[in-house]
């Protein structure tokens, strides 16, 4: 089977194309063979610095990715046997983009409904539903969101609609069409929009974007930033370095979500046969449009 590893530090081009046994089903496990993986940018951050983010996931060589969706091809003895043939969402934080996967840990397999695609449930994260905990303990009314036009962002504007708060969804101007089209029920802002002074928000912070927190922190008196682009930050004195963990329920709640249609998938770009590579450097060199998608 072919696996994609990151074997430096040298960036998207560097990765490699690696043939590996198919692993054998344990007793414990289920053989996943992988349809849909998502291109992350925490993938691009750690194939360039070994410090970018807070997981740290084993030495190099390593298998990209942490999540994808297949089928299960066979199931161990001491595993549910009608599983078998079964359409499923997997979180594999060792590495998911290989062709097949061998998933021993219940609680990282969802099974899907008939009625969620495979390229819908690849869009899948749960950092947004961290930051909608940050936001709803905040006893701030005012929340800015930095790179809300981001898959994170569409999934969390999407789940703050029962917030009783002010929101203000930041883009990039090249981004505000996108998601005013996407999401046309919510008002969209670049910073240049915000004239006013606040004596109090709270800053979800997904672009990372340090000159965009420095034009609202002179805008807001009292700003507490929560972040989950930059770890740490001398420049602002109440921030908060937040990661998502991965946790069955909250995952289960949002295939549920996209089954009843209170969610929408932001499906970005589609690349075919493996294109690992090319579609890292589309994710590179374009603003987000949608979660980009590699088929195997």
């Amino acid at each position: 089977m072919i696996s994609i590893k990151q074997v430096d530090y040298n960036g998207i081009d560097s990765l490699e194309y690696v043939i590996e046994p198919i692993p054998k089903v344990t007793t414990n496990g289920v053989l996943v063979k992988m349809s849909v993986l998502p291109v992350v940018p925490t993938d691009l951050k750690k194939e360039n610095n070994p410090h970018a983010t807070s997981e740290q996931f084993g030495k190099l060589p390593r298998t990209i990715g942490v999540s994808g969706v297949g089928t299960i091809v066979a199931v161990g003895s001491n595993r549910d046997q009608k599983l078998i043939n079964k359409r499923v969402f997997l979180l594999n934080p060792a590495g998911a983009f290989s062709e097949y996967v061998l998933n021993e840990n219940n609680n990282w397999l969802f099974v899907l409904p008939d009625c969620v695609s495979d390229n819908e449930a690849a869009t899948l994260t749960a950092t947004s539903l961290v930051l909608k905990k940050e936001i709803e303990k905040s006893t701030s009314s005012n929340i800015f969101i930095t790179g809300a036009n981001s898959v994170i962002g569409i999934y969390l504007l999407q789940q703050l609609n029962t917030v009783n708060k002010k929101i203000y969804p930041i883009v990039t101007p090249l981004s505000k069409t996108y998601l005013n089209d996407f999401l046309p029920d919510i008002q969209v802002y670049t910073v240049s929009d915000i004239k006013e002074k606040f004596d109090s928000a709270i800053v979800a912070d997904i672009a990372g974007n340090t000159e965009i927190l420095k034009v609202l922190s002179d805008k807001i008196v009292d700003l507490s930033i929560i972040s989950i682009a930059i770890m740490t930050q001398n420049e602002f004195s109440n921030f908060k370095f937040v990661h998502e963990s991965f946790d069955h329920s909250t995952y289960k709640h949002l295939i549920e979500a996209l089954a009843n249609h209170s969610l929408k998938a932001p499906i970005g770009e589609i690349f075919d046969d493996h294109d690992v590579k090319t579609a890292q450097h589309f994710l590179e060199d374009n603003h987000s449009r949608g979660r980009i998608l590699v088929k195997f």
